[in-house]
């Protein structure tokens, strides 16, 4: 059959289904003189494909599930988180997915009777009024970064002349391993490689020239390697707790026998409590961050290699020389070569498919390059799981003494200055587990409060009327045992815009009292980054009050993956000027 009859029968417009095509969603045989000619399955593909953009599932997750990246019930699953952060016009959109989570199959499912009302009562996705010119694009040449995140797994596929993201990806980390402890946070390693990989893949397959790759990830966390590179361990994460047990925990005996602090949660600390406690898995010959062990078993090598950003995030690290401090190492009983090699520049360290894999960075310094355009005058306020406030500093000629604050390698010979929050967006989250439950009791359904939370806090912004709200719900890396606190509670100012706003404010108060630790004499603007500073103005405007100055909001997605695509940009250049 003809396009005139697909439109006829699917209801899309010829835009929508020649969109479709040009994303790879429908393959269409041609005749003889070139006409497109439409079968039953493809009619039935399109049905399912409008049905899906219906449900808000985007047109990427439905490439990826086509193409076997991710499954039927991951794309839907994800689908539903997201709907749980959105406003509660989503409530048509949450049944839908809820009715595709039974039907859902490979890469089929019927459009039943049940379906047809539900799609009936959404709008159409629009995607009648998108064009698009990514047919020709996908052959461009391209260069395309990685973030493993501790809640997400992304990748951006971006315009080397344009500077622009072509496409973006991004994936749940659903990797966590369940334990009894709960001071343990673990994730599967080898399913990290294994999804990163076969998104690769399939980048690789649709964008035919990738001239090069870069990795960047959660920082901190460590996992074991064998002596042909592959895992023997789960990842034990930035917030795992075990290295911070006991007392003395290993923590303290770190700090008796080397003089360096080294909070809970960093990878030599989580290494030296596993030694004490016997625990260090048999055959181990390496430990590295998630982001290296990517880049390992990508590029075949037997021993990880780490880029400054990386190595600096462990522990016991000399900024000043650029290595770990061996003296140091030794006065922990600990063997040198158990550490991954270390390189401060920009490198290349291997290949796959013919692409060249930069050495991967820590996801803080990848945020700042895919963010920041003015580096000697701009602070980056990031808000994910934690928060962080960075900027460009020179090296100090004294350590820093401070949990909180640190002095990282960052690129060209350059260093950041980053304080983190342990809690940053969880804060926000916290608040809202607190309403929903409410709204729960109160026989409302189990329904998304952000909207109506955002809609308050901008009233209890703009009112100035705010409680003091200390964010530490989660502690400090400087005071584990730090908790949260609202106060200054009388009986006309106990509201809930009061008490959110306030929420907000205590967000940008705790950057704020590491950021006057910093030398800040020439910033003069912010950049905030993070889904929580994009979908909640208010945000924002907290920063702006408790800074004094003027924020902007970054509109690129996923910037940690947009700052390791333009560092491998750099590697590969730096191997060619090298000769390499």
């Amino acid at each position: 059959m003809r396009i005139r009859e697909v439109e006829r029968l699917t209801g899309l417009s010829r835009k929508a289904i020649r969109l479709y095509e040009a994303k790879g969603l429908l393959t269409v045989e041609r005749s003889d003189n070139d006409y497109r000619e439409y079968g039953d399955e493809d009619v039935a593909r399109l049905k399912r494909i409008a049905a899906l953009r219906r449900a808000g599932v985007s047109i990427t997750d439905i490439q990826l599930w086509q193409n076997g990246v991710i499954s039927g019930s991951e794309m839907i699953d994800k689908r539903l988180s997201e709907l749980l952060d959105e406003t509660d016009t989503a409530e048509s959109q949450t049944e839908l997915c809820r009715h595709l989570c039974g039907i859902i199959d490979g890469q089929g499912f019927a459009i039943d009777s049940d379906m047809g009302l539900l799609l009936s009562s959404l709008p159409e996705s629009g995607d009648g009024e998108c064009e698009t010119n990514e047919n020709t694009e996908r052959f461009a040449p391209h260069i395309l970064g990685f973030d493993i995140g501790t809640t997400t797994v992304s990748a951006a596929v971006i315009d080397p002349v344009k500077r622009t993201a072509s496409a973006v990806y991004t994936m749940q980390n659903k990797y966590a391993v369940v334990t009894n402890n709960a001071w343990e946070r673990l994730q599967a390693s080898e399913r990290i490689y294994d999804d990163v990989k076969r998104l690769l893949d399939f980048i690789m397959k649709r964008f035919t020239d990738i001239r090069s790759i870069g990795i960047a990830g959660q920082m901190h966390g460590i996992l074991f390697t064998d002596p042909d590179g592959g895992a023997l361990s789960p990842l034990y994460t930035w917030q795992d707790e075990r290295a911070g047990l006991g007392n003395p925990s290993a923590c303290d005996l770190i700090r008796e026998k080397t003089g360096y602090n080294v909070p809970a949660g960093y990878g030599v600390a989580t290494y030296y409590s596993e030694l004490l406690a016997g625990r260090v898995p048999k055959g181990s010959t390496a430990i590295c961050t998630v982001m290296d062990y990517v880049a390992m078993r990508l590029c075949g090598l037997k021993h990880p290699v780490t880029h400054a950003s990386n190595a600096a995030s462990m522990g016991l690290y000399s900024i000043k020389e650029n290595r770990f401090d061996e003296e140091a190492v030794k006065k922990l009983g600990v063997c040198a070569d158990i550490l991954p090699g270390v390189v401060a520049d920009e490198r290349i360290v291997g290949y796959y498919n013919g692409a060249p894999v930069a050495v991967p960075i820590g996801d803080n310094q990848a945020d700042f390059v895919g963010t920041v355009t003015d580096l000697k005058h701009t602070a980056l306020a990031n808000f994910g799981t934690g928060s962080q406030i960075s900027l460009l500093t020179d090296l100090p000629e004294r350590p820093l003494n401070s949990a909180d604050i640190e002095i990282r390698p960052f690129i060209e010979g350059k260093y950041i200055i980053s304080g983190s929050a342990l809690c940053g967006g969880r804060a926000y989250a916290v608040m809202e587990k607190f309403f929903r439950r409410y709204a729960v009791s109160c026989g409302l359904g189990d329904r998304s409060q952000y909207d109506v939370m955002n809609r308050l806090a901008a009233e209890g912004m703009k009112s100035g009327k705010y409680l003091p709200v200390r964010t530490s719900f989660c502690g400090l890396r400087s005071d584990p045992g730090m908790r949260g606190q609202i106060s200054d509670i009388s009986e006309d100012n106990f509201t809930p815009e009061a008490v959110i706003a306030g929420t907000l404010v205590g967000m940008a108060e705790e950057l704020y009292g590491m950021y006057k630790a910093m030398p800040h004499k020439e910033i003069t603007s912010l950049v905030a980054s993070g889904n929580a500073s994009r979908l909640n103005p208010a945000l924002p405007a907290a920063l702006e009050k408790v800074f004094g100055m003027k924020v902007t909001v970054t509109d690129r997605r996923e910037s940690a993956a947009v700052g390791a695509a333009l560092f491998s940009e750099k590697a590969v250049k730096n191997n060619t000027d090298q000769g390499g």
